[in-house]
């Protein structure tokens, strides 16, 4: 009578099969960020203005707490450059359609992960709520709750900077010249960016950067490169794929013109020596 074989390995297999399909509590893939605010509107204008006057610590520690979170979630809102609903900290390469976009929504989102220490890692999922300090448990309510995955390095940074500055003023150093500027120039950049947004959906496709609004958005990487070379440690990428605005070669080869002419003028005009 003929019978069948089965190796080790497979029963091995088909044992670790039934335990995991038994596991009643499987781990999650990714875990997320929930917050709520009754006043997001106003708190996001709120948080914009307090950006622009570099005015951070003329706030107590509940109202910056609040405002800030207001700010970060504005940050991630504008970062895909899309008037569509989609999921708050998800972003790559796919949303967008130009080098120049994608360098656009790596700018705002990388202003979030140059805040926050290296290499965030999430355990659990976060919860915060307006100006409370943030906590492993949430009540329901009226407010809207807003929830971020927490799949991307500035999405991680967000979670993070938001729950910490509920713990502390100073748990983000809004005293430093550089980071204010940064925060001040990110500001107007969400400002111009969500007008040209909507411009686009009124138009019903995309328009490129004008010259103003590129070069805000180049200042903006500009100050986030003197902010990483003053911290000594490499321009971030706040998600696979992120880019940077390409430099042109006229401005590429400015710093080695003036050099250039420098080293000219000392030629032809010899220091006499004592």
């Amino acid at each position: 009578m003929p019978f069948f074989f089965l190796p080790s390995w497979w029963w091995k297999w088909w044992q670790q099969k039934q335990e995991q399909e038994q596991d009643p509590a499987p781990v999650p893939m990714f875990f997320r960020w929930y917050h709520r605010e009754g006043q997001i509107a106003e708190m996001s204008l709120a948080s914009l203005e307090v950006a622009k006057r570099e005015a951070w610590l003329e706030l107590d520690q509940k109202a910056l707490a609040r405002v800030f979170r207001a700010f970060v979630l504005l940050s991630l809102q504008v970062a895909p450059l899309s008037a569509e609903p989609r999921a708050l900290g998800e972003l790559g390469p796919h949303l967008y359609s130009t080098p120049d976009r994608n360098a656009a929504g790596s700018a705002i989102a990388r202003t979030l992960v140059l805040l926050a220490p290296r290499n965030v890692h999430a355990r659990s999922d976060i919860m915060t709520e307006e100006a409370e300090k943030g906590s492993g448990e949430f009540e329901t309510g009226a407010a809207p709750l807003l929830v971020v995955l927490l799949v991307t390095a500035s999405a991680l940074a967000a979670a993070y900077l938001s729950n910490v500055v509920g713990e502390a003023v100073h748990a983000v150093n809004f005293d430093d010249e550089v980071t204010k500027r940064m925060l001040s120039i990110q500001a107007r950049a969400i400002e111009v960016l969500s007008m040209h947004v909507e411009r686009e959906r009124i138009a019903g496709h995309e328009l490129p950067f004008d010259e103003a609004e590129r070069q805000l958005l180049v200042s903006l990487e500009d100050t986030q490169r003197k902010l990483t070379t003053l911290q000594r440690k490499p321009l971030p990428t706040p998600f696979e794929g992120a880019t940077e605005f390409a430099r042109s070669a006229t401005a590429s080869l400015l710093p080695l013109g003036m050099l250039l002419m420098v080293f000219l003028y000392v030629l032809n005009n010899p220091q006499r020596r004592n």
